[in-house]
């Protein structure tokens, strides 16, 4: 039976547990698609790290770059957004020894770096992302992207609390 989710960001770093302390080796990664996640996909990912072995485990130091995708938050449509991925952490060995919440190595050597590749890849993505700066967003009564061109609807609801300014902005402009 195939392995569901069989991450291909797992590598067997048994030799580097098992060796000096200082040992490292230096990991390059070129994926064109990889899913990292159920609710993430990076295109390309690329760069390089090290990995050094520690009295606690592994420490991991690098870049790798890619492109998330996400949607834009005026009008929902697809966006490609470039990030930076800098690796900086330490998987802890064994993982019995681990702080909770820290990330471990198992017990057979295998170091799974997609759970910390997907937490950082999420932290990249600004709270809002824009199609385009002058995005004009969907309408808030028929959700026409408005980028697509003018609807037809005709939005007179105002917030009872600023009637009062809506009458002051009306009187000026009979004023002109």
């Amino acid at each position: 039976m195939k392995e569901k989710n069989r991450s291909r960001l797992r590598f067997n770093f048994g030799f580097l547990i098992e060796g000096d302390l200082g040992e490292s080796r230096e990991i390059e990664l070129d994926y064109p698609r990889i899913r990292v996640s159920d609710d993430v996909v990076l295109k390309p990912l690329q760069g390089k790290f090290q990995v050094s072995r520690t009295s606690k485990g592994l420490y991991l130091q690098g870049v790798l770059t890619s492109h998330i995708e996400t949607e834009c938050t005026r009008c929902l449509n697809a966006v490609d957004l470039p990030i930076s991925i800098e690796l900086d952490d330490l998987f802890y060995y064994p993982p019995a020894e681990a702080p909770e919440g820290e990330f471990t190595i198992g017990e057979d050597g295998i170091l799974d770096l997609a759970p910390l590749v997907r937490e950082l890849s999420l932290l990249e993505i600004p709270m809002q992302v824009f199609c385009r700066e002058e995005c004009l967003g969907l309408c808030p009564e028929c959700g026409q992207n408005l980028n697509d061109g003018p609807c037809d609807c005709q939005i007179d609801d105002i917030d009872p609390r600023l009637a009062a300014l809506r009458a002051l902005l009306d009187d000026d402009q009979l004023s002109r």
